[in-house]
């Protein structure tokens, strides 16, 4: 894949408007290629710039799982230069972990999290929006190719592309596609205490990469999710968390006790609360995927890419800026790269 390529697919997964998240790993392994790292993590921060979430390519699961639930006690402290540490500062953007202090090799930072993770050299870039950071992507090398400051330079151009996938993130019901996993926990009627849960739901927590799900070594929590809180405080909405790889759609059902016309009939609690977990892909993200395989130009996919989303052929002129004469040449080398015949079939095998 060519430079040109891999800034151009940068720039469709960013501005399809689904957020960080779901496109987590597309994004990393995109600019793992880019800058020519052994791995790449993108985390996604909270208002205090703690890690809210995060995409780590190939970390083991002991070391989520001290990264998930032990952030504040292990990894925050003055020699721990990690995402919080990297969200704080107000200097430079990329590159802080160029050349890091002695202190830094002997930080749990560096020996519970990267070097557990058969890594040894670190490339920064902290993503700012409106003057507060909101992202942070780390590259891993391992001890015998040290980045430099090209490599930096390259990362630093990808700030723009991030920080505009954070700006423009569309509402889930616009861009939300069908349910690829479904999972459920069955807890007490006060949502305190998990009393069975299956496979498929213990598999979506566990790959949620969200701070306190309560996993440690891949023993599942005995305390329900800290989402269950949430749904606690509007029972009757779904909950949508951004996740790697889509959204996990969660939604709660009060289950009747014995007698009980209706839960909580009488003043009573229910038995049982029952949340539903469900794994959403983005169609969007499809859409992207089987326009980059495309043998196209880069303004072909993009007009290949408004069919895919479902526009109308009429907004090319106005989105793309392609007058109708060029869109008509354009467009028959599109149809035959695709086996279709008009605007409407292009949508179509483009959309899903």
């Amino acid at each position: 894949m060519t430079q040109r390529r891999f800034w151009h697919e940068l720039d469709l997964l960013c501005r399809i408007g689904v957020g960080l998240a779901p496109v987590a790993p597309d994004l990393t392994a995109l600019l793992r290629q880019m800058v020519g790292a052994d791995a790449a993590a993108l985390f996604w921060l909270d208002e205090f710039g703690l890690p809210e979430g995060f995409h780590h390519e190939d970390s083991p699961d002991s070391v989520k799982d001290l990264f998930l639930n032990e952030f504040e006690r292990l990894f925050v402290g003055e020699r721990e230069i990690n995402v919080f540490a990297l969200a704080q500062r107000q200097d430079r953007r990329v590159g802080h972990l160029l050349e890091p202090g002695a202190d830094y090799f002997k930080s749990n930072t560096y020996n519970l999290l990267v070097r557990a993770s058969g890594h040894h050299h670190s490339l920064d870039l902290r993503v700012d929006v409106d003057g507060r950071a909101r992202a942070v992507v780390l590259l891993f090398r391992a001890a015998s190719r040290p980045f430099a400051d090209g490599d930096a330079a390259t990362l630093l151009r990808v700030a723009p592309y991030l920080q505009r996938a954070i700006e423009i993130s569309l509402p889930p019901d616009v861009w939300q596609g069908a349910g690829a996993l479904n999972g459920h926990l069955l807890l007490d009627g006060a949502g305190q205490r998990i009393v069975l849960m299956n496979d498929p739901a213990i598999t979506l927590l566990r790959n949620a990469g969200q701070r306190g799900m309560g996993w440690h070594q891949g023993t599942p929590p005995e305390a329900p999710p800290p989402l269950v809180q949430q749904l606690l405080a509007q029972p009757h909405r779904p909950l949508h968390l951004p996740v790697p790889g889509g959204v996990l759609v969660a939604q709660m059902h009060p289950m009747s006790r014995p007698g009980q016309a209706h839960p909580g009939e009488g003043g009573g609690p229910p038995e049982h609360l029952l949340v539903e977990l469900a794994l959403k892909r983005p169609r969007r993200i499809e859409v992207v995927r089987r326009v980059l395989s495309l043998q196209l130009s880069p303004l072909q996919r993009e007009i290949a890419l408004l069919a895919g989303l479902g526009h109308a052929r009429a907004d090319c002129v106005a989105q793309i800026g392609v007058s109708p004469e060029a869109l008509k040449k354009h467009l028959r080398a599109i149809f035959a790269a695709t086996g279709t015949r008009d605007w409407d079939s292009l949508a179509r095998a483009l959309g899903g």
